[in-house]
């Protein structure tokens, strides 16, 4: 029996994270052999049809002893949801834990009677927890990571057991288990730190280590390794990771939760099911591997790294794949009224923020030409209907569909949401909210850790001398300034202003770069490597050694890419290559703009061959002909491309068209450091101009009928047959 589009998730989802960016999972997908050796289990246990699949999934938000969290329950939705559409699990074989019901007890309680009593041989099992992580004391003060229950207590001096699960005790439970097919999803971290916050992202780690885990933990847990030794099951600490296990991040780092849009989840949770809802069989699965362990490096800045330990003892058959729609989500149900109501899974977090009314999508398994409006939005939850009112379109045949992106609509007044650091005075705020109505590149201020936000305003701490009268010596007196964070919490380079600086005129000292952060904003949001319909691949080489750092395409690009590494690392000066294979039958336009960790933008420029009577640099089209290769620069002898950004993260986005990009073209010509010797890299001076020229250049290809917007001067409309837009991630050291 092949696999239907819901058990593909089964060979990919939890791969997928579970490599992640960590140094075991660059080792395992550098070398085929090691990267084989799970995955082929793992694909061929999850690929089966015929078995039964049971999952236990836990999230945790409403702690009462602890700052709540928010995304927990939403990752359990968002699993749910994907077990069932994407991996072929019945809704009566997923049992969910959620806040109150989330007790040590009753986990435990589910693992034995949802899954070890109903389990059998060669039975696939799923395990999801999602909540606060920590460490307890055991054997002589070595520290044993937890999971941390709702029921879980303070512990005190009077009380200092920890009413925690340990994860040996899960580990157990997994080895009770008759099959060894179980994976094991901790959307948590083990690593105790006192901060709630991470610039704008929640922590998934509790703030203490407890003294010791509680008398009634410990007994269960020797209850369960008596159990195993009468069934002579070995349980010692080298057997008790059964099946595979896959980590939010590594035993050092700290698991994020983020808000986009008032909806919240693990960065873990939704990078695993964005990427999944639109990945397809015939893409490589080490693809999908690198783009998820990008996205959650990326939104990280490389301080979460998710992680895989264990493996999958199963010698099945590996099963065919048949082909399956993609989709950036599918048809939850449809209401009384006809309207449609859609969970738009697979919108990557920066669309959630700005995806507006009137976008469309496709129905992916439909021969009818119907197309879906959406008419409102809150998070991933939106209600649409169909364009096209047909009698012979069976409505509760919708229900469970795939939607794909047909129109992209964005608004033109798109701005920044800045969120205010927690450790600003009140009065601080409120100045600074004022000063941000006077900025136009701003949306709105966001409170941080509740509100989506692009960056955080935030105090630097400084050292300044203050001179003694009638002393000679001086003394340090602490002062502070104000600069921009990322979300993450890093520091931009350069923000930072003087001392005594008062925050009104900060937010004003700081207005070119919020417009070089909304230019970055513009350029994300223009990705669409998984909805455009153009078939492109592209990638980033190392001149020299013959060495491909990163492989793009689009969904429909029929080149099969292999995955060398997750983020790449370059030195300063390294020289890079760009290679473009259009395998469309029409020709393409691109423009190429790079922008660094201190926000500064490059672009590729080429001037047309003139003669010697022209006086003007005229821009040249960068044409990619159909089913036809370009490689920039075309060869070494014309120009070196090389590398000298700053340390930390850059991306380089390459956007094709089907039409020039007149507009962008002619505001780069008037750039102040162009040359007319040739192709070049150069600076950008203006690039808010040149990312608003971009979606102008785009939405004029597009040209989307008059009838489905309701105006074209308010928002950006963006075909997906029109364009295509890759992302290429790097980090500078």
């Amino acid at each position: 029996m092949g696999m239907d589009r819901r058990t593909f998730l089964q060979q990919a989802a939890l791969a997928l994270v579970s490599v992640g960016v960590s140094e075991t999972g660059i080792n395992l997908l550098s070398k085929n052999s090691r990267f084989g050796g799970w995955l082929k289990p793992y694909i061929e246990t999850l690929a089966q049809s015929t078995n039964r699949k049971l999952a236990l999934l836990v999230g945790i938000n409403e702690y009462s002893h602890k700052a709540h969290l928010h995304g927990c329950v939403n990752d359990v939705e968002l699993q749910k949801e994907l077990l069932i559409h994407r991996f072929g699990f019945k809704p009566q074989d997923i049992f969910t834990l959620k806040d109150r019901k989330a007790t040590r007890e009753n986990i435990e309680t589910a693992f034995i009677e949802h899954l070890r009593e109903q389990v059998a041989d060669d039975d696939v099992v799923l395990f999801h927890f999602s909540g606060y992580g920590s460490q307890v004391k055991i054997d002589d003060d070595k520290l044993a990571n937890s999971l941390v229950p709702i029921d879980a207590n303070i512990p005190n001096k009077g009380n200092p057991a920890a009413n925690d699960l340990l994860q040996d005790t899960l580990f157990y439970l997994g080895r009770s288990l008759k099959t060894d097919n179980l994976i094991a999803v901790l959307d948590t971290s083990f690593q105790t730190t006192k901060e709630i916050l991470q610039g704008n992202f929640r922590v998934r780690s509790d703030s203490e280590v407890a003294e010791r885990p509680s008398p009634e933990e410990l007994a269960f847990q020797s209850q369960l390794q008596r159990n195993l030794a009468g069934q002579g099951i070995p349980y010692s600490k080298e057997s008790t990771n059964p099946g595979i296990l896959l980590s939010a991040a590594e035993q050092n780092q700290i698991a994020l939760e983020g808000t986009w849009d008032n909806f919240s989840a693990g960065l873990l949770t939704y990078a695993l099911t964005e990427y999944l809802w639109q990945t397809t069989p015939k893409t490589n699965i080490q693809v999908a591997l690198q783009q998820t362990a990008n996205s959650v490096s990326s939104w990280s800045e490389k301080q979460q790294q998710p992680k895989v330990t264990g493996k999958i003892k199963s010698d099945l058959a590996n099963n065919a794949l048949a082909q399956q729609s993609p989709g950036e989500g599918f048809v939850k149900s449809i209401d009384s009224k006809g309207m449609v109501n859609l969970q738009l899974t697979a919108l990557s977090f920066a669309l959630l923020d700005a995806y507006q009314e009137e976008s469309c999508f496709t129905l992916a398994e439909s021969t009818e030409n119907n197309m879906l409006q959406l008419r409102s939005r809150e998070g991933i939850m939106a209600k649409a209907q169909l364009l096209k009112k047909s009698s012979s379109v069976d409505k509760d045949s919708l229900v469970n569909q795939s939607v794909q992106e047909a129109i992209r609509i964005l608004p033109r007044n798109l701005g920044l949401n800045v969120a205010l650091d927690n450790h600003l005075e009140r009065i601080e705020r409120v100045d600074a909210t004022s000063a941000f109505a006077n900025v136009p590149s701003i949306k709105a201020a966001a409170t941080a850790g509740e509100d989506y936000a692009d960056c955080l305003l935030g105090k630097i701490p400084l050292m300044v001398d203050k001179k003694i009268e009638g002393d000679s010596q001086s003394t340090e007196k602490s002062s502070h300034s104000y600069g921009l964070y990322t979300p993450r919490g890093k520091l931009i380079l350069n923000t930072p202003g003087e001392a005594k600086e008062v925050v009104k005129l900060a937010v004003s000292r700081l207005e070119p770069y919020f417009n070089k952060l909304l230019a970055a904003k513009w350029l994300e949001l223009t990705v669409n490597d998984n909805s455009s319909t153009i078939p492109v691949s592209a990638t980033l080489e190392l001149v020299g050694k013959n060495y491909t750092l990163i492989e793009k395409n689009s969904l429909r690009a029929a080149t099969k890419l292999q995955l060398k590494r997750n983020i790449p690392t370059l030195e300063r000066s390294s020289e890079i290559k760009l290679k473009i294979d259009n395998q469309s039958d029409r020709d393409l336009y691109g423009i190429i703009v790079g922008v660094d960790s201190e926000e500064q933008f490059i672009t590729l420029y080429t001037p047309q061959k003139l003669t010697a009577k022209d006086k003007n640099t005229i821009p040249d089209n960068l044409k990619i002909a159909a089913k036809n290769q370009i490689a920039i620069p075309q060869n070494s002898k014309s120009w070196k491309w090389k590398v000298s950004q700053p340390l930390g993260i850059a991306k380089i986005y390459l956007i094709l068209g089907i039409k020039p990009f007149a507009n962008t073209l002619d505001l780069v010509s008037q750039q102040p450091t162009v040359k007319s010797d040739g192709q070049q890299i150069f600076n950008l001076s203006n690039p808010l101009e040149i990312a608003t020229a971009i979606l102008q250049d785009l939405h004029g290809s597009s040209a989307v009928n008059a009838e489905i917007i309701s105006s074209t001067t308010d928002v950006y409309a963006l075909d997906v047959n029109n364009w295509t837009s890759l992302q290429f991630v790097y980090d500078v050291v």
